[in-house]
């Protein structure tokens, strides 16, 4: 067995925020680059990302919101763009955590807590912990979490 073929193989945890700046770029004001960078480090590794449950309710009204005109949205999709997109949204590589039993639940609780977070943005702050990975997030919430928590 070679030394390359044991090597773990890279995983990050992400939330709307991050994959909405990978899905978006192009379409919003604030484009990425590190987040495109990240993306295609996890494709071209064969790696994995993860997220809660939470994160295809998030994902998909951040498309819906970009489909719609005015209000705080400055550039719209189309409906035929938004679709496309859900469509390379599936092809990426990510892995969908379902557990929610009590104990987690409360370490979620707990973190939300802790760092003045939402629920919801716990949940992904959790999930990182849980399987020892990074969180990659355009979260202010969230930043200031990961970097306290350092």
């Amino acid at each position: 067995m070679t030394e390359e073929s044991t090597k773990p193989l890279p995983c990050f945890a992400v939330d709307a925020s991050f994959m909405a700046a990978y899905l978006l770029n192009g379409y919003c004001d604030n484009e990425l680059a590190d987040c495109v960078k990240d993306v295609e480090y996890i494709l071209t590794s064969n790696g994995q990302f993860y997220v809660p449950p939470l994160f295809w309710y998030e994902i998909e009204n951040v498309l819906l919101c970009k489909t719609r005109k005015g209000g705080k949205v400055k550039t719209s999709l189309s409906k035929s763009d938004a679709m496309d997109i859900l469509y390379d949204l599936q092809k990426l590589p990510i892995c969908t955590d379902v557990q929610t039993d009590g104990e987690i639940r409360q370490r979620i609780f707990a973190l939300a807590v802790e760092y003045g977070l939402s629920y919801y943005d716990a949940s992904y702050l959790e999930l990182s912990r849980r399987y020892g990975i990074a969180l990659k997030t355009y979260d202010a919430d969230l930043q200031r979490a990961i970097q306290t928590a350092a």
